[in-house]
């Protein structure tokens, strides 16, 4: 079973994660890919005591990308979330067969522009977000499991590989 959601979310673990997706899906590991986080036991512990009663386990892109496909025969559920679409591209990159990530929530900063009500692009995330979608990886922006999830391509034409674009 293992594997039950790929998230890319800049708050990484809160409330939408763990009660509304954790009450749908019940994993019984969370993993939080973010190098930063991962060198620090400060925020380490800060993720772990976030999700009481799962195990939370904090580690780098390298760490995750060896470990993914382990994780796929383990068994309960598993999730898997990262704070941005670079990050996403380089877990990918590293050899993490990924076929599809949930967009749960990329927030205004300065230099994004709103594309939905809860996800902002600047030109790195769009550049990620195709390179993604040119390996085959689906990014699907759905905040919480009631609401109808939406293929980010549909919402920002720009994140299409150029192989994908329409021809004039």
């Amino acid at each position: 079973m293992s594997w039950v959601l790929h998230r890319i979310d800049d708050r990484l673990i809160h409330g939408q994660v763990v009660v509304a997706w954790g009450q749908r899906l019940n994993p019984q590991r969370i993993w939080v890919v973010d190098d930063a986080s991962a060198s620090g036991a400060w925020e380490r512990e800060l993720l772990s005591s976030s999700a009481p009663g799962i195990d939370v386990r904090v580690v780098t892109v390298t760490d995750a990308a060896r470990e993914h496909a382990a994780e796929q025969s383990a068994s309960g559920g598993a999730f898997l979330l990262v704070r941005d679409l670079g990050t996403a591209l380089a877990l990918v990159t590293a050899g993490a067969r990924i076929t599809a990530f949930n967009v749960g929530g990329l927030h205004y900063a300065p230099g994004k522009d709103k594309v939905h009500e809860f996800v902002y692009l600047d030109a790195a995330d769009r550049a990620a977000a195709r390179a993604l979608l040119a390996r085959g990886v689906a990014l699907n922006v759905q905040d919480v499991p009631a609401s109808r999830p939406v293929a980010l391509e549909t919402l920002d034409r720009s994140v299409l590989p150029e192989s994908a674009e329409p021809a004039p």
